[in-house]
């Protein structure tokens, strides 16, 4: 279980680095569909319990979530061994994430969303707050949209005056192709966008300098009902590393399950779901 906890960390750093669209974008809209599946199947609390290789309970990590279909608030508390996390999220009526509310230790972050007439995102603003070390930072993503509202660019503004710029091109099918950090007006380190027929993405890929080739961050693999049930992530591509994540849902539609793989698909750990439910 340590591995498993371990990698949860490593997956942050990775999706931390990049891709922009996938974390802004697709991500927001992702939780937007769980906390609406939440709200509907009347779920309450959840559980989440943490097993390892050897099919024992892992007693250093526990997980608790909340659901409010009044306040639509989402909360999230999860303690891997000493060190306790809190989530809060909240929606309006549309289902839009509003704001996350992030507390780790002394470290605490507040992200809001702000969008347009058309339910676009225009612009994510993430505070974060270090009470311990009196540090503070804040960091502000600008999106810009086209006439067919498919976003086009992306300003990244550190502490409101530190800006790069990233733009977005789309493929013939009008999908995202690729997202690209412009300095100068030259387009670096491109992150690709693949798609299968569904016009769900299957990989997030980028050009490695040293190996010269291009090499997938993420590829995903999905459900008749649209749901991710298989998530691989690149540890390292010198190494040729990755990590395996398989999911399972119940007939509501909620996660049961998720296990975790290594490069030679021999399980690490696994987290089990419980859920109970409003009258």
């Amino acid at each position: 279980m340590k591995i498993l906890l371990f990698v949860s960390c490593v997956l942050s750093g990775l999706q931390a680095m990049s891709q922009y669209y996938y974390n802004d974008l697709i991500g927001s809209k992702d939780l937007s569909a769980r906390m609406q599946t939440l709200v509907n199947g009347k779920v309450r609390t959840v559980t989440a319990t943490g097993i390892d290789a050897r099919g024992a309970r892992n007693t250093d990590f526990n997980e608790w979530q909340e659901v409010n279909a009044n306040t639509l608030t989402w909360r999230i508390s999860t303690r891997n061994g000493m060190n306790v996390a809190k989530q809060t999220y909240r929606f309006n009526s549309s289902w839009q994430l509003l704001s996350i509310a992030d507390t780790s230790g002394t470290i605490r972050s507040l992200t809001t969303y702000t969008y347009d007439a058309a339910q676009h995102i225009t612009r994510i603003e993430t505070v974060v707050n270090d009470s311990l070390q009196d540090f503070s930072e804040t960091e502000t993503h600008a999106w810009e949209y086209n006439a067919q509202g498919q976003p086009q660019r992306m300003w990244r503004i550190l502490n409101k005056k530190d800006t790069t710029e990233y733009r977005l091109t789309t493929d013939e099918n009008g999908r995202i192709a690729d997202e690209q950090l412009y300095r100068r007006n030259v387009g670096v380190d491109p992150v690709y966008y693949y798609y299968d027929d569904n016009n769900r993405i299957t990989d997030i890929v980028r050009y490695d300098k040293q190996l010269k080739k291009l090499l997938p961050d993420f590829m995903f693999e999905y459900d008749e009902n649209d749901r991710v049930i298989q998530k691989i992530a690149t540890l390292s591509a010198k190494t040729r590393d990755y990590i395996i994540w398989r999911f399972a849902y119940d007939s509501k539609g909620l996660k049961s399950k998720e296990a975790l793989f290594n490069k030679q698909k021999e399980l690490t750990g696994r987290i089990e779901y419980t859920y109970t439910y409003l009258p």
